[in-house]
């Protein structure tokens, strides 16, 4: 079981789109912003659960069809001269959904059967939950056969690979998901070294 309490006080974001395989959260206030790649987790009071990978980061205007505008002053300087503009500013990210947890606790490699929550509170995945979300990597065949046509799969399956590998994931792991990934792939050799050389 992928253990959750610890992580509760750790809230990075509010889901303000969603869909089966993908949603859109907004960064809260303060909270660091998850780097592209990471893994992320969606609860819900029943006890189910969502993970995803941010496939996508932006930082733009509170205001629908207002773009910022350049001030020629560092961000610290915005803050103590003129920080209302900071305000007018939100970060959101894009996370594809590749793995849920039902009710009863149990991981499944696939989407969902409902979206995850609109308003639902987003929380960074801890290394022990993207160990757990190893083997038989189910996850990598959906990233890769159904990837975000906006998102750069090939970077995305990179940085997961080397998360694998920062989880503590043994020799013997990395080398069952480079399995996965040769298989699909081996039509595109070149394409298969070119994910492969880039891992740490």
């Amino acid at each position: 079981m992928i253990p959750t309490g610890k992580l509760m006080h750790q809230r990075i974001a509010e889901i303000v789109e969603s869909c089966t395989n993908q949603f859109v959260a907004e960064v809260s206030r303060g909270a660091e912003i998850p780097a592209f790649g990471s893994w992320v987790h969606v609860p819900t009071p029943d006890g189910r659960e969502v993970y995803a990978v941010v496939s996508h980061v932006e930082i733009g205007s509170i205001e629908p069809g207002r773009r910022a505008v350049a001030f020629g002053k560092t961000t610290d300087e915005l803050r103590k001269e003129m920080p209302h503009v900071l305000e007018l500013l939100r970060t959101t990210f894009r996370a594809q959904v590749l793995a849920f947890k039902d009710a009863r606790g149990v991981l499944r490699q696939t989407l969902p059967p409902f979206p995850a929550d609109i308003h639902g509170f987003v929380y960074p995945c801890t290394e022990d939950q993207v160990r757990v979300l190893g083997s038989p990597y189910d996850f990598l065949r959906m990233l890769a056969r159904n990837a975000d046509p906006a998102v750069p799969v090939d970077e995305l399956l990179v940085v997961i690979f080397n998360q694998i590998r920062k989880a503590g994931g043994t020799r013997e792991a990395v080398v069952e998901a480079g399995r996965v990934i040769g298989r699909l792939f081996n039509d595109d050799h070149e394409r298969l070294q070119s994910i492969l050389r880039r891992i740490d």
